[in-house]
């Protein structure tokens, strides 16, 4: 038998050899395809999550006033808004909200919703009010907040250190008064427990396509240090789902 020594042959362990660096070149290339395929995932899912909110902002717009100024708020020169037996400094300002319906469809159940001030935010109540009489609402009974034994308006035009100035959002101050209309003012120091005041949602009515709604948040600044510099958020919702939010600048000095 002849014996044929082919010096160019492959070595059994060469093959070996050759067959575990193609077998890991081949995991590794299998890892960066999944990675990267991933990474492509991910990054659509984000862009998808960034278009879908960057929609609905664009299918609402709110218009408001982008910051609320406040001077010479500390009639005591205490470094704080307050009340006490004889002094009442605390403010409601009303705010003014117009949701702009750009989607092309009609937007029901419109919602506007006072969410939360920033970092060293102020003691705050967002209250219900009847915007037609500046009449202060219990929100749990759905009758109107009894305040010493009447309902409570703000209507009176005369200035009072012992009663909360009630602001529009034009900047004019009213102050609280027993009857619509009236312009005798109240003591309102002892209105104290906002539990049963504090109603962050307000509700809007339908805005149908092209159209735009108007709507009111009522805000009760009830104690804090001063100087104040911080920022509220307010959301809109509807049952379609197109949200979107707007940040107010509230800077009280």
């Amino acid at each position: 038998m002849k014996i044929i020594n082919n010096d160019s042959a492959i070595s059994e362990v060469m093959a070996i050899l050759m067959l575990v660096l193609v077998a890991v070149s081949a995991s590794a290339a299998y890892y960066t395809w999944i990675a990267n395929l991933q990474d492509e995932v991910q990054t659509t899912g984000s862009e998808v999550a960034e278009t879908r909110m960057n929609t609905f902002m664009s299918e609402i717009e709110i218009v408001c006033y982008p910051e609320y100024v406040y001077y010479n708020t500390d009639s005591n020169l205490d470094g704080e808004i307050a009340a006490n037996a004889t002094l009442d400094e605390r403010f409601i300002q009303e705010i003014q909200v117009l949701v702009v319906n750009k989607a092309l469809f009609n937007l029901t159940n419109v919602k506007v919703r006072a969410v939360s001030f920033g970092n060293g935010s102020p003691e705050w109540a967002s209250l219900h009010f009847y915007h037609s009489t500046g009449r202060l609402q219990d929100r749990e009974e759905g009758y109107f907040h009894p305040f010493t034994n009447k309902s409570l308006y703000f209507t009176s035009e005369n200035k009072t250190n012992t009663s909360i100035r009630y602001i529009t959002d034009e900047g004019y101050p009213y102050f609280a008064s027993n009857y619509s209309n009236g312009n005798t003012t109240i003591n309102t120091t002892n209105l104290t427990d906002l539990t049963p005041l504090h109603n962050p949602t307000y509700e809007m009515d339908d805005i149908s396509k092209g159209e735009v709604g108007t709507g009111y948040v009522y805000l009760l600044i009830n104690h804090t240090g001063l100087p104040v510099d911080t920022a509220l958020k307010l959301y809109i919702t509807n049952d379609q789902g197109v949200d979107a939010y707007r940040t107010i600048r509230f800077s009280i000095q």
